[in-house]
């Protein structure tokens, strides 16, 4: 039987500044994303990418957001993961280009 939860996909945390996982789909679980935000919290001006893969790092044909400048206190609501579907494995993988800048959450379904 399939069950499909509404649920926080990514609790609130802050990107590192350096390409790193922040959420590994299940096995035998499928995810789709419905809404994934990025805040700004500091008083600079940063750049987020974002990205779904199966390996170990972003490349261009799996860079969803690259290098997207938000403004000090900006919060940024992404169209570009909004509706995506990640299948069991999946990475989604998110950096900064200034560490402890950016807050990102994501949420949505989990179909198991």
């Amino acid at each position: 039987m399939t069950t499909i939860t509404m649920v926080q996909i990514v609790a609130p945390e802050q990107l590192s500044n350096s390409d790193a996982k922040v959420y590994t789909v299940p096995t035998q679980t499928t995810a789709k994303i419905g809404r994934a935000v990025f805040c700004n919290t500091s008083a600079s001006a940063v750049t987020i990418t974002a990205g779904i893969t199966t390996g170990t790092a972003l490349g261009a044909a799996t860079t969803l957001i690259s290098a997207r400048t938000l403004a000090p206190g900006e919060t940024y609501v992404s169209p570009e993961l909004a509706g995506t579907v990640l299948p069991a494995g999946s990475l989604l993988r998110a950096y900064a280009s200034a560490a402890t800048a950016v807050t990102f959450t994501a949420s949505g379904l989990i179909v198991q």
